[in-house]
């Protein structure tokens, strides 16, 4: 079956968006830079971060980033302990911030109000300005996405790892910290452009050759990343739980040779997210060992020339935290693909709602 790349379902649709979301936001940056400031006059001697599911994924990108933009641990909450057993640990020289596309999550609510009543400074992430989280917390960032249709996050997952790379920045300079990796954010739309054209040519040229049919045959399947790039590998292993019927399973190159290694072999693919200098060797390792298992692989990289048959080159430019949503929109892409290839509707996968509310 010859795959076809370009609009169609509601989830590409709003994969292509993105870009004009990202657009938006870095043209709006004040907005967000003036949170970052915020949070560094707060000097906190821990940030706390917290979400489910796809915003988990983007909270632990947070996690990466604010460590490495503002110097100081950074954790993820565990909210569990405040909704199931009453157990409040929030002090008040941390900070706390929230991520969730709604807004409407019980939990998410419930660590911010507990967090500001034990005088943290808290931040909601959300695409609802209006939204129960976004009133409990001290300052709202809001990613202006625009109303998301598909069941599936595709740009609120983007625009929340650039509006975090926004409020990291200007927070980083505020400190007087190196923020130089973030100069290039006003480019930022114009790579993901490039980067979601990139998938399209892989799919149409290679949505015949034995990777892609892999992928549509496979009932299981790896995604592997490291650094900046692990959260992009947990969400795109979910995406593909959620729209195309394959168990994804999404891992760090080095967790992934600490036992999980063991999965791979002849029927699990392995998606590598291989974008950046300081990591390219930890992911040739692991390329290297998927293939011995004998894993067809197939990588997004931003090194090396044109795309072959088993690789997606990315456009050039900073790697780093801005890697992330370059990678995104393309791996995207490609479970989109994957899905619609499978006879699966990724708008609306079955058993899954929009909005989901845990506590």
């Amino acid at each position: 079956m010859m795959a076809t790349a370009g609009p169609g379902t509601i989830m590409r649709s709003e994969i292509a968006a993105s870009i004009e979301v990202v657009h938006r936001l870095v043209s709006d940056r004040a907005r967000l830079e003036a949170i970052g400031v915020r949070l560094s006059d707060r000097r906190p001697t821990v940030i706390v971060v917290a979400g489910r599911g796809t915003s988990d994924h983007a909270a632990i990108y947070a996690r990466y980033l604010l460590e490495h933009a503002v110097g100081v641990p950074v954790a993820l909450a565990a909210a569990s302990l405040v909704t199931q057993y009453g157990i409040e640990t929030t002090s008040p020289d941390s900070a706390l911030i929230a991520f969730s596309q709604s807004g409407a999550g019980p939990d998410m609510i419930a660590l911010v109000e507990s967090a500001r009543r034990r005088g943290a400074f808290t931040i909601a992430l959300t695409n609802d300005a209006a939204s129960p989280l976004a009133l409990a917390a001290d300052v709202t960032a809001h990613l202006a996405a625009g109303e998301e249709r598909a069941v599936a996050a595709t740009k609120t997952y983007i625009a929340e790892l650039v509006c975090i790379a926004l409020i990291a920045a200007a927070a980083a300079r505020a400190l007087g910290r190196d923020a130089a990796w973030a100069n290039e954010l006003p480019q930022l739309p114009e790579r993901m452009r490039g980067a979601l054209a990139a998938a399209d040519a892989w799919i149409r040229s290679n949505g015949d050759g034995s990777i892609f049919r892999g992928l549509l045959a496979a009932d299981r399947a790896l995604v592997v990343g490291r650094g900046f790039e692990f959260p992009n590998a947990l969400e795109l292993a979910l995406k593909l739980r959620e729209t195309t019927g394959a168990f994804g399973a999404g891992y760090s190159a080095a967790d992934l040779l600490h036992g999980p290694i063991a999965s791979a072999g002849d029927g699990v693919p392995a998606l590598l997210l291989s974008t950046e200098a300081a990591t390219m060797e930890s992911m040739e390792v692991a390329r290297q060992r998927l293939t011995a298992a004998g894993s067809p692989t197939i990588t997004l990289r931003a090194a090396g020339g044109a795309s072959d048959g088993t690789s997606i080159r990315l456009p050039d430019g900073p790697a780093g935290p801005l890697s992330a949503p370059v990678t995104a929109i393309a791996g995207l892409a490609l479970v989109e693909a994957i899905a619609t290839g499978r006879g699966r509707n990724p708008d609306a996968p079955a058993g899954l709602t929009k909005v989901t509310k845990t506590l």
